[in-house]
């Protein structure tokens, strides 16, 4: 019995095209950099909260970590307790207000993420790009980051949860 569509009637669109080599291309870059972080001890998720609590020029707290890097807070938390654990970062309780939480990278964590930067072959991927298609890459990440934050927030089905932002 045959599919409702054949495989010679169905046409992708651009649009479904585009997103294809999007996907595999997103998929072999985080995969050879997890490869390549394999080789200093670190997971990508532990090298990115590691370079936003070093590109911050404020403290972060866990849920604006959890916001920056698209993570529900829930699984930041988890996160930063095991980096905590492995001595690569440290919860600060402020005292004013008491209650807030404030995550920094301690010397350990400051060793791992010099170590990470070194081997970095994969973060250089975009230099076979030139300048000009390297800033229109970047506009065409920012454009398709901010829609699918629009998109996200119209499928959550609580308005008020800004639980990923």
């Amino acid at each position: 019995m045959e599919d409702s569509i054949s495989k010679d009637k169905m046409e992708m669109n651009e649009n479904e095209l585009l997103w294809g080599r999007l996907f595999l291309a997103t998929t072999l870059v985080e995969r050879a950099r997890e490869v390549e972080l394999s080789r200093v001890n670190i997971s990508l998720i532990q090298a990115m909260v590691l370079y936003a609590l070093k590109l911050s020029p404020e403290p972060l707290t866990p849920a604006k970590l959890a916001r920056m890097l698209c993570r529900e807070q829930h699984s930041m938390s988890a996160l930063i307790d095991r980096m905590e654990k492995q001595g690569l970062i440290v919860k600060r309780h402020d005292l004013h207000p008491k209650n807030l939480v404030r995550v920094v990278v301690t010397a350990k964590g400051e060793e791992v993420f010099q170590r990470q930067r070194s081997v970095n072959a994969v973060t250089n991927i975009t230099s076979v790009l030139t300048k000009e298609e390297r800033e229109t890459f970047g506009s065409c990440a920012d454009k398709l980051r901010l829609r699918a934050k629009e998109l996200l927030r119209q499928m959550q089905p609580d308005p008020d949860d800004e639980s990923l932002f």
